[in-house]
């Protein structure tokens, strides 16, 4: 009797030939190349099974007169059937040295490009080269060597861009715990806990639910967040870069917040404009009177959603531990609000720490106490 090792994935598989994947239309998506083969732990990888009278659809290399599992790192003999091969970690599945292995860290030994597409990754993923614009990586911890462009990277657990990252808008980084980079530009980024920047941030907009760290300059963007700010250079580029730094309440309802208010007031200004046409006359008023009532409905239910949200912050408040800390100088224009109370800064302030007490903002030098 013979056996057949039957697998549940490509044992020819090479991530160096890869095609893009159908989508509608005829089309094809050159940024989905399926560059790895993903499996988890407890996955069934292969198992023998008799051989099949007709062969000819068979490749002869995986009969075999004995079912001995070609088991290499990190995989096991299923115990409840000794046929079959499971992963025993997560990570991606590939032969090596005739015996199936599952490597739980992936090396992308290039960019992220063209050639890769999206990278889709069950555990830790290290990219050797630049991220490109337009690509997207999703994993657990990512690390980037060279520098991440216009893309979008979700990391479940941490993220690093050693070089830094020189994105667009379209450049968005969400990282479960924290975030490191070698300074960052035109970009967006959400962390579930720190953010640390080596160099500068410029014009980045920014949440965390930590710390944040800027060894240089922060000038320009928006900060949410929930803990202490430190920027050791400057904060600020003048009164024509928006800096804001708002902080005390949770930072993804304060992102929502925003998010809703800018909304309102697009909202208000349709309905204004729709005021204005209905006063002509009374045709004006009766064409666009359902306009008007939609807009209307539409303002009541984001207002309500506006009190829901700011509600929902009141609960969640922790002000009092907020901090934001610059060794170096703040320019004129920043914008500073902590728990609700805002500051603009109109003069240059010199080695100040920013925080609340007894309802007011206070300004203390030297930023850092030391004891």
């Amino acid at each position: 009797m013979t056996y057949y090792l039957r697998h549940y994935f490509d044992p020819f598989f090479n991530h160096t030939k890869l095609s893009p994947a159908a989508a509608s239309g005829g089309r094809v998506d050159h940024h989905c190349l399926g560059y790895v083969q993903n499996v988890i732990a407890g996955q069934v990888l292969a198992e023998f099974v008799p051989t099949p009278e007709n062969t000819e659809s068979l490749d002869p290399q995986f009969i075999f007169d004995s079912p001995v599992l070609p088991a290499g790192p990190n995989t096991m003999v299923n115990p409840e059937n000794s046929h079959q091969l499971l992963a025993e970690k997560n990570g991606y599945v590939f032969y090596h040295e005739d015996l199936i292995s599952v490597k739980k860290l992936l090396n992308i030994h290039g960019d992220v490009n063209y050639s890769t597409g999206n990278v889709i990754y069950v555990n830790d993923l290290c990219v050797h080269g630049t991220v490109r614009t337009g690509f997207e990586l999703l994993a657990r911890n990512i690390l980037a060597k060279g520098t991440v462009e216009g893309a979008t990277i979700r990391a479940l657990a941490a993220f690093t861009a050693e070089k830094g990252i020189k994105g667009a808008k379209s450049c968005v980084i969400d990282a479960g715990s924290n975030i490191r980079a070698g300074f960052c530009e035109n970009s967006e980024l959400h962390a579930g806990n720190d953010i640390y920047i080596e160099g500068s941030s410029l014009h980045t907009d920014m949440s965390l639910n930590g710390t944040l760290v800027v060894k240089e300059r922060l000038q320009g963007g928006k900060v949410y967040a929930n803990n202490m700010v430190y920027v050791g250079e400057q904060l600020g580029g003048g009164i024509n870069t928006p800096t804001s730094i708002i902080m005390g309440y949770p930072p993804a309802l304060m992102r929502k917040l925003g998010s809703i208010e800018e909304k309102i007031s697009a909202v208000d200004e349709k309905i204004k404009q729709l005021l204005k046409i209905s006063a002509k006359s009374d045709l004006h008023r009766s064409e666009n009177r359902a306009k008007l009532e939609f807009e209307e409905k539409r303002m009541g239910s984001l207002r309500r959603e506006q009190r829901r949200i700011m509600n929902l912050m009141k609960k969640n408040a922790n002000s009092e531990l907020c901090r934001v800390i610059v060794p170096g100088t703040i320019r004129p224009g920043v914008e500073i609000s902590i728990g609700g109370h805002y500051t603009k800064i109109n003069d240059y302030l010199e080695n100040v720490a920013v925080s609340l007490r007894d309802g007011e903002l206070r300004f203390n030098s030297p930023a850092i106490i030391k004891k």
